[in-house]
């Protein structure tokens, strides 16, 4: 089974919660995730920004709509019937449309939060 690193906005409520639902989604499907804040220093040295979470496959990173749609591979059957429409381009189009424009109001539909820089583990 591949490696998934996920790396989202700590300090935005809907990233947090999506983090969350991404983790237990994970976790039932028996997929390896590890879990880091945009925020924090690898992320930062990665030149990852905070436009959009980053789901690492093996290393290799998928950004903003990219990472989304490739973790509906483990949601429940209604993210994983999203996950396969992917490839339709009217779909992709408009789930890319409505990824890009939630990214750019989502402190203000979701307000922010203090960003917790989770302790690395030695």
């Amino acid at each position: 089974m591949s490696q998934w690193t996920l790396y989202y906005d700590g300090g935005c409520n809907l990233c947090h919660t999506s983090q969350l639902k991404i983790e237990k989604w994970a976790k039932r499907a028996g997929q390896p995730l590890n879990v880091d804040v945009l925020q924090s220093d690898e992320a930062i040295g990665k030149g990852y920004t905070l436009e959009g979470l980053v789901l690492e496959i093996d290393g290799q990173p998928h950004v903003g709509y990219d990472g989304w749609i490739e973790s509906m591979k483990v949601a429940p059957w209604f993210g994983r019937w999203i996950y396969g429409l992917r490839k339709i381009r009217p779909a992709r189009w408009i789930f890319k449309m409505i990824y890009a424009v939630v990214a750019k109001v989502r402190y203000i539909l979701f307000g922010r939060r203090a960003c917790q820089i989770p302790p690395k583990n030695k």
